[in-house]
């Protein structure tokens, strides 16, 4: 893999980490070239080349320099905000090469997928079907459509990353789709074209998308009994990442890939179909490269205390998430500590009770697994300017793909 420790210290390819720290500053994030598209060929192997629709789900990470390379291997795009329609199209990608998903989408989100022409909408509800179907009319256009269902599968991940149980938002109830589907007629401005399904994230077992596909199976079937005909199954994502190594490559993370492809392929294969993976394709490349501004000790608990915050990677502090922690020289001696930043909040931590390197003031530690969630969820809070992006490339050259922002650029979008 493309992060590894060379004479000592750790490197992105045959880049030295200290080297971006020094050109760019710290925090930044730091993105391999050569992961990104590995990630990208096993998942144009696995699926791609058995007939699926692959598209990324680009809420993991937005940034245009990745989903330029995604598309060079034929991923479209799945997104859920007109914001991400237009950095799809930014990034070069055509409407018919975007799929539209998410709970709530706005009258102006909706005209404005119609009005690019994109290729499905993942519909969540009857109210949104409702009036979608009013504006396709008034627009002169069909709209396609992919209906969600929900069916009430348990991903075995955490409770605020499951979405296919019937306590969930997301999605209708298997009688609810039928019924839409037995009376499609009612829906002039409409294709129906499917059924979606998205179960949940950061999936690590075979055994739901198993469950999944068998769902599928038994629920279609019943569609035909009531002369129901749909062409298009989507199975949304959810591939799981190795948060505790982000190092190790896809396919030891998720060596069930190619077993769940070949099942899907074999037991719905009247049906074109279609995935949308995110955090398995940026998760693992990317890291946040950190400097410590100091230690301190509390009734006998350690703190280190980092440049970086809860504003550059939140998941800590949403999901009690883990992220591994690495020191840029290798082999320092450790001791038990918390990662903590500069946030004015008690759950601005980046690590909890680990078994850390004994770094001082000036030290660079890295955080792993930042490709995925951090850069697209990251904020401004306390006012912090967000922190730039930099892509090692495949030639060795180091490229900015996001800026750091400046001080007078977040002060002018205030006016007094």
């Amino acid at each position: 893999m493309s992060f590894i420790y060379r004479d000592g210290l750790l490197h992105c390819d045959d880049v030295d980490l200290k080297a971006i720290a020094k050109a760019h500053g710290t925090p930044v994030y730091i993105y391999s070239e050569s992961i990104l598209r590995r990630n990208a060929e096993v998942l144009k192997t696995s699926f791609i080349d058995r007939g699926f629709k692959v598209s990324y789900a680009m809420k993991a990470n937005a940034n245009p320099a990745i989903l330029k390379i995604f598309r060079s291997y034929g991923l479209g795009v799945d997104i859920v905000s007109g914001g991400e329609l237009k950095m799809a199209q930014y990034a070069g990608y055509e409407g018919s090469e975007i799929n539209y998903a998410g709970v709530g989408k706005t009258s102006d989100e909706l005209d404005l997928a119609l009005d690019t022409g994109i290729a499905y909408f993942n519909v969540e509800s009857l109210f949104e079907l409702e009036v979608l179907n009013e504006h396709a009319i008034n627009s002169g256009s069909k709209a396609k459509v992919l209906l969600r269902l929900n069916p009430d599968i348990d991903p075995q991940t955490h409770p605020h990353i499951s979405t296919g149980l019937r306590e969930n938002k997301f999605g209708m109830a298997a009688e609810q789709v039928t019924d839409i589907l037995t009376k499609h007629q009612n829906y002039a401005g409409v294709s129906f074209e499917g059924i979606h399904c998205h179960i949940g994230s950061q999936i690590l077992r075979s055994q739901p998308f198993d469950e999944l596909i068998d769902y599928l199976v038994t629920y279609t079937a019943e569609l035909e009994k009531r002369g129901v005909e749909i062409k298009h199954i989507d199975f949304g994502g959810g591939f799981g990442v190795n948060y505790e190594d982000p190092f190790e490559d896809i396919l030891q993370t998720t060596p069930y890939l190619n077993d769940f492809a070949e099942k899907a392929a074999r037991d719905l294969s009247k049906y074109q179909l279609h995935i949308q993976p995110g955090r398995v394709l940026v998760a693992n490349t990317s890291v946040l490269l950190t400097a410590v501004l100091g230690v301190k000790e509390n009734h006998g608990h350690q703190f280190t205390v980092i440049d970086a915050a809860s504003t550059e990677i939140i998941r800590p502090a949403l999901y009690d998430a883990y992220h591994a922690v690495y020191p840029y020289q290798e082999n320092m001696g450790v001791h038990m500590s918390d990662v903590v930043g500069p946030v004015c909040e008690s759950s601005d931590f980046l690590a909890k009770g680990r078994q850390l390197p004994k770094a001082v003031a000036g030290d660079l530690l890295v955080i792993g697994s930042a490709g995925a969630y951090a850069s697209s969820m990251s904020s401004t809070y306390n006012l912090r300017p967000l922190c730039p992006e930099v892509l090692v490339k495949s030639d060795g050259d180091v490229a900015v793909i996001k800026r750091r922002q400046t001080f007078d650029e977040m002060i002018d979008l205030f006016k007094l």
